[in-house]
């Protein structure tokens, strides 16, 4: 699969507005978001949504046309991140955007967004992230133990995932200390 870089994904989503005729919220989640809201180096296949954007299919066929990019831009069927992530979702200023208004989540919405899945790729580019805007162990303990209880099915999956990334982000010190605090979490234990 062709994998496209920040740059192609910004000229793609200026050329998706300048399709529109009225205002829509895009919201990004998965690579496109780091792309866009954390400027890594990596890429990806396509841009997924949490939203719905079937009103944005006639703008994103127009502009590729226009820009010879063929990107992906879909309602991602299936996603699992922090109960309250929507409400941390900031906006992400590109150049040009007038009806388009893109939204990402929050840094740690947004790995723990990836960390349900965690595969290498994901891992580089929460590496990459970390590199680039930091993360805080606090954080990432509190909304796991308060805000990812619903994925249900795969907790001990979920949560081997949690604490091999953490101890790729803090050390094995940090994470054996979330993991003691996740067995003994009302929630979780």
């Amino acid at each position: 699969m062709k994998q496209f870089p920040g740059g192609e994904i910004v000229r793609f989503l200026q050329a998706v507005d300048r399709h529109l005729d009225k205002p829509f919220r895009l919201e990004v989640i998965g690579g496109a978001a780091a792309l866009l809201s954390f400027r890594i180096a990596s890429s990806t296949v396509d841009i997924d949504a949490a939203n719905n954007v079937s009103g944005l299919q006639k703008a994103c066929r127009a502009a590729r046309d226009e820009t010879g990019l063929p990107i992906p831009l879909t309602s991602a069927g299936i996603y699992d991140g922090p109960y309250f992530y929507e409400r941390r979702m900031k906006r992400v200023p590109i150049r040009g955007l007038r009806n388009l208004q893109v939204f990402v989540p929050e840094k740690h919405d947004w790995a723990l967004m990836k960390i349900v899945r965690l595969i290498e790729k994901d891992i580089e580019d929460i590496r990459e992230v970390d590199e680039k805007a930091g993360f805080r162990s606090s954080t990432f303990l509190k909304r796991f133990l308060e805000e990812m209880t619903h994925v249900t099915g795969r907790r001990e999956d979920l949560v081997f995932s949690f604490l091999t990334m953490m101890e790729e982000l803090f050390g094995p010190a940090v994470a054996a200390r979330m993991e003691k605090a996740i067995r003994t979490h009302k929630k979780w234990a």
